[in-house]
């Protein structure tokens, strides 16, 4: 049985290695325009009751920043500030304890939940705080006369939310903030690669907005349902080769709005366009209230959704060409789907839900499977039972600095989207190492372990050309050369059963797809 590749991202700027039909990669464009503003503390005295967020350039923060809030309601008893900005020891495990931001070094990450203050009455209904923040996209929202019920959006700095979305209590606020890296100060290459989350300047932008789906019953029955869509950069409705796309889920207490704004996809996305390290993809956020019932698979995203999106915009209606991904609750859906019918999709992304994929599931073989979660997350996925899908299916695990947050879920998007996403030699790679580990454990001459390494090597090179036919011709070759090793006396029947079984493994994959 072979270890299943399990990644814990400490450096997610690794993100190396071949990305097909994309751009050399383009220099990092961090600008002013990411901030509110970047001028010294002391001088934004006559403006330090502007509503909204402003984050400044702070010698005197330990980040190098400092995030000023200021929230505006005049009938409001208090006010109190949380955000998900603890901090968790990433750089040493070992190290148990939770971090407030003040206490900020390099090292830490957030991810330690939720950052929890009295706002100070500056009077005339403004109430006020400061805090350190580090770099990437900082969630916050307000508790107003302590109803930690409601979780209230800034309205300064407002998420735009779906119209047929969740409202009042129901409706978290997802409000974020962008902070830039001080190399100085932050000093830890995780937190720099975050940097993927802040818009620049220089970045072409896509375009998203919410899109009625009239196939779709009408929430309360008036109430027309819509769907998230998000175009990238320069989209063409007619360009020759469509485009991909990708599924995104939300979590409990979320609605298709969130993956839109806290989520930030729409700016990861533009940026790894711009670095050339996606391929431009439209991506469709979907309700799960609006999807129909999981033990029928969620027939409205298979009969409706998918056919709308398939119908109106240029996109691919082959299957490997459409991923879906989901966090919590989103999880679980992604999960119900491959167990329903595993290869509606080419890729799935389950993060923070656990596993509840059956080993059982018909075709479980077909399709790229990429598990992940936080490392402080109780939805992290366990990795013994990943690694025991991996051995039917094609599976990658990922862990990440956060929780059962944004933290996470923002850099497992990048993850997929840049190291994963329409890339099946990724997937692939694992089983062309066990079977190169078995070829030199069996101990035959130079030339034969030659032989079959060469052949392995070339098939998976030959898969990231997308030369699926080349691929299936090698490694058919591989097959018959283990057999012929066998016939001859060179290999044993138990060196050559592993190595026939996962060369099947692969052959199966590769030829579903093509």
């Amino acid at each position: 049985m072979r270890a299943l590749h399990s990644r814990t991202t400490h450096d997610a700027t690794e993100g190396g290695g071949r990305r097909r039909r994309v751009k050399a990669m383009a220099a990092l464009g961090l600008a002013a325009a990411i901030v509110l503003t970047t001028a010294p503390l002391a001088a934004q005295a006559d403006e330090s009751l502007t509503p909204g967020p402003t984050v400044i350039a702070d010698p005197s923060s330990p980040t190098g920043y400092t995030g000023h809030f200021v929230y505006y309601n005049p009938t409001a008893t208090s006010v109190r500030f949380v955000a998900d900005i603890l901090l968790r020891n990433w750089a040493d495990p070992s190290d148990t304890k939770v971090y407030q931001p003040q206490e900020y070094k390099p090292g830490l990450m957030r991810g330690g939940g939720g950052y929890d203050v009295q706002m100070t009455n500056a009077g005339g209904g403004y109430w006020v705080t400061d805090v350190p923040l580090a770099a990437g996209a900082n969630q916050y929202w307000f508790y107003v006369n302590n109803n930690t019920n409601l979780w209230v959006a800034d309205p300064a700095n407002s998420p735009i939310y779906a119209p047929d979305g969740l409202t009042g209590n129901a409706r978290r606020a997802f409000n974020k903030v962008f902070v830039p890296y001080d190399e100085a100060k932050q000093n830890f290459a995780p937190l720099a690669a975050r940097q993927i989350e802040l818009p620049r300047e220089d970045s072409a932008k896509g375009e998203w907005t919410y899109v009625q789906v009239p196939g779709l019953p009408p929430l309360g029955g008036t109430i027309p349902r819509t769907i998230g869509v998000y175009l990238p950069p320069d989209y063409d409705p007619d360009r020759a080769e469509p485009y991909k796309t990708i599924y995104m889920q939300h979590g409990g207490g979320q609605d298709q709005s969130d993956w839109m704004n806290m989520g930030n996809v729409p700016v990861i996305m533009d940026n790894l366009i711009q670095d050339g390290t996606t391929e431009p993809a439209v991506v469709i956020t979907t309700n799960t209230n609006s999807l129909g019932a999981a033990g029928q698979g969620y027939p409205n995203l298979r009969n409706v959704v998918i056919p709308f999106v398939e119908t109106n915009y240029n996109v691919s209606t082959d299957a490997i060409d459409r991923a879906f991904a989901g966090l919590s609750a989103g999880s679980f859906v992604t999960q119900n789907l491959i167990n329903f019918d595993a290869d509606a999709f080419g890729y799935y992304g389950p993060w923070s839900g656990g596993v509840s994929v059956r080993a059982t599931t018909p075709n479980l073989a077909a399709p790229y499977i990429h598990f992940g979660g936080g490392a402080w997350d109780f939805g992290l996925p366990n990795p013994a039972q990943v690694a025991a899908l991996d051995e039917v299916g094609f599976i990658e695990n990922t862990v990440v600095a956060g929780a059962h947050d944004f933290n996470a879920w923002n850099q497992l998007f990048t993850v997929f989207a840049r190291d994963y996403l329409w890339q099946p030699e990724a997937f692939l790679k694992d089983e062309i190492d066990t079977l190169k580990a078995g070829v030199a454990a069996a101990k035959l001459n130079p030339g034969n372990t030659n032989a079959l390494t060469v052949k392995l090597d070339q098939a998976l090179k030959l898969v990231a050309k997308d030369d699926s036919a080349g691929a299936l011709e090698v490694m058919n070759g591989f097959v018959t050369q283990v057999s012929a090793f066998q016939s001859a006396g060179k290999l044993t029947a138990e060196q050559a059963a592993p190595l026939t079984e996962t060369a099947k493994k692969i052959l199966f994959n590769v030829g579903y797809w093509q």
